[in-house]
C-alpha cells in the first residue's frame, strides 16, 4: 500500500505529464493551423485533387473560409457515381461545394420508398411518376463537365440540361429497353448544345428522334458514335462521311432475340457507296440491316453474296465490319431445315473471317456466330474473347460452316507472322465440319443426301 508520501508524488508526476501532453497537443494544433494557413490556394487545389471524392472531402469546405474558396476551384479528376438518394443529395451539396466536377454518373435512384426523378417536360402518360421527387435538372450547375453518363435511369420527358455543357467531351444515355421502357425524350438536334462532344452513346431508347444530320454540327469533334436500339433515328449513315475523326461508327437496330419495339428502323444508305476518301479515320463500322450491307442484311441470292464480298474486301482491309448477313426466306435459293430435333440447320448466314493482320476471307454458316449456339471460348483472334489455347474446344455441328472463300493468296512461310496465322486458321477450320468441301450452301437436294450421310454414319457409330 503506498504511502501518503508516495501518493503525492505519484500525483504531481502526473499532473506534470498532463500538462506537458495539453502543452504539446496545443502546439501541434497550432502547427496545424499555422501550415494550414500558409496552404494558398493553388496548392490547396492540387491537394484537394488527389482526394477521393465523398463526404469527407466535402466537409473540407468548413475548416476555412479559403479551404472552401480553394474546393469550389478545384478539378476533380474523379467520377462521381451517383447510385442511390444519398449520393444524389450529396450531389445537391456538390453543385455549390464543388461546382467544377468533371466526371459524373448518374444511376437508377428508384426506391421503394416512393423515390425518383422528377418527371421532366412534355412527361409521357405511360411514364411512372413519384410521390418524392428529386430533379436531375440540378446536374446544369456543373458547367465544367467533360463526361455525363446516365445509366437505367428513369426518366420521363424532356431534360434540356442535359444538352448544355460547354466542354463536354463524352455523353452515355443507356436504357435497357428490353425490360423497361424509356421515356426520356430528346432529338439529336440538341447535341448542338455540346460543342466540344467526342463521344456519343446513346442505347435503347424508341423515345429518341432526328436525323443523322444533326450530327454535322460536330463534324469536327466527334470520334466516337454508337447508337442502338433507338428505331426512330433517320437519315443516310453517308452524312457522316467526311468526318475527319470518327473512328467508331456503331448504328445497330436489331436486337439479338429479335424483340420489336415501337416505330421502323429507318437509317439507310448503300455500304458500297464508301469510297476510298470516306470515313477516313474509322476503325470499326457497325450499320444497320436497313442500309444495304447492314449486320444482318437479307440477300435475295446466293449468287449476290460472293459479289458483295469482293466488294467489301478493300473496307475490310481499312477497318473492322463488325457485321453478320443472312440469305431472306423470300430467296428463291432458300428452303427449310429439318423438324427433326438438333438436326444441322442449312448454312444461310455468312460472314467476313480476317486472321488478324495476314488474311481475309468469308463464309457460309449455320447461325450467327453472336446467338447462344456459339461456344463461349471460340477464337480470340476471330471474336476478341479470351480463350486458352490449349483447352478443350468442343464445337457443336449447329455451329457448322462451309469452306472459307479467301480474298487473299495464303502468306509465305517466311513471314515472321506466318505461326500465328496457322494457328489462327486452325481456329476458324474447327467449324468445317458437316459441309467440309462445300464453299456454297448446298441446293435442298444437296442438303438432304448430306442428311442421310450423316444419319447412316451415327447409326454406323452406334454398333
Amino acid at each position: 500500500m503506498d504511502t501518503p508520501t508516495e501518493r503525492r508524488v505519484r500525483r504531481r508526476l502526473v499532473g506534470s505529464i498532463n500538462d506537458e501532453a495539453s502543452s504539446v497537443v496545443a502546439n501541434a494544433h497550432h502547427d496545424v493551423e499555422r501550415i494550414a494557413n500558409q496552404l494558398n490556394g493553388n496548392v490547396l487545389e492540387t491537394i484537394f485533387g488527389f482526394l477521393p471524392l465523398n463526404h469527407d472531402l466535402i466537409r473540407l469546405r468548413r475548416v476555412c473560409s479559403d479551404w472552401e474558396d480553394a474546393l469550389k476551384q478545384a478539378y476533380i479528376p474523379s467520377d462521381f457515381e451517383v447510385l442511390g438518394v444519398s449520393e444524389f443529395m450529396l450531389l445537391e451539396t456538390m453543385t455549390t461545394a464543388l461546382p467544377n466536377l468533371q466526371h459524373l454518373s448518374i444511376y437508377d435512384i428508384a426506391d421503394g420508398w416512393g423515390r425518383g426523378f422528377m418527371s421532366g417536360d412534355n412527361p409521357d402518360e405511360r411514364g411512372r411518376t413519384y410521390p418524392r421527387t428529386h430533379d436531375i435538372g440540378i446536374i446544369s450547375n456543373f458547367t465544367k463537365l467533360r463526361s455525363l453518363s446516365i445509366i437505367e435511369a428513369d426518366l420521363n420527358g424532356e431534360y434540356p440540361a442535359i444538352f448544355n455543357f460547354p466542354l463536354l467531351e463524352k455523353l452515355s444515355l443507356h436504357r435497357d429497353l428490353r425490360n423497361n421502357p424509356n421515356y426520356h425524350k430528346w432529338d439529336l438536334e440538341l447535341l448542338a448544345g455540346l460543342p466540344m462532344l467526342r463521344e456519343l452513346e446513346c442505347f435503347f431508347n424508341q423515345s429518341l428522334t432526328g436525323n443523322l444530320s444533326s450530327l454535322r454540327v460536330l463534324k469536327d469533334t466527334l470520334e466516337k458514335v454508337e447508337i442502338e436500339n433507338c428505331p426512330r433515328v433517320a437519315g443516310n449513315f453517308m452524312d457522316l462521311a467526311d468526318f475527319p475523326h470518327l473512328k467508331v461508327l456503331y448504328l445497330n437496330s436489331t436486337y439479338l432475340n429479335s424483340i420489336s419495339v415501337h416505330g421502323q428502323e429507318s437509317v439507310s444508305g448503300d455500304i458500297r457507296d464508301i469510297g476510298a476518301t470516306d470515313f477516313t479515320a474509322l476503325t470499326k463500322l457497325t450499320l444497320p440491316r436497313t442500309v444495304y450491307g447492314g449486320n444482318r442484311y437479307e440477300f435475295q441470292s446466293i449468287a449476290e453474296v460472293p459479289v458483295f464480298m469482293r466488294q467489301m474486301y478493300p473496307l475490310a482491309k481499312r477497318f473492322s465490319l463488325d457485321m453478320f448477313w443472312r440469305l431472306s426466306n423470300a430467296s428463291l435459293d432458300w428452303y427449310d431445315d429439318s423438324d427433326e430435333v438438333d438436326q444441322i440447320p442449312p448454312p444461310f448466314v455468312c460472314e467476313l473471317i480476317t486472321l488478324r493482320g495476314t488474311r481475309i476471307g468469308w463464309r457460309w454458316r449455320c447461325n450467327f456466330p453472336d446467338e447462344d449456339l456459339m461456344h463461349p471460348d471460340y477464337c480470340p483472334t476471330l471474336y476478341d474473347t479470351v480463350v486458352d489455347p490449349f483447352g478443350p474446344l468442343e464445337f457443336s455441328d449447329l455451329n457448322s460452316s462451309c469452306e472459307i472463300n479467301w480474298l487473299e493468296p495464303e502468306p509465305v512461310r517466311e513471314r515472321s507472322d506466318y505461326k500465328d496465322y496457322t494457328f489462327q486458321l486452325g481456329y476458324a477450320q474447327r467449324e468445317i465440319n458437316f459441309y467440309r468441301g462445300c464453299y456454297n450452301p448446298p441446293t435442298e437436294d444437296e442438303y438432304n443426301q448430306l442428311l442421310n450421310v450423316n444419319d447412316q454414319d451415327d447409326d454406323f457409330g452406334d454398333y
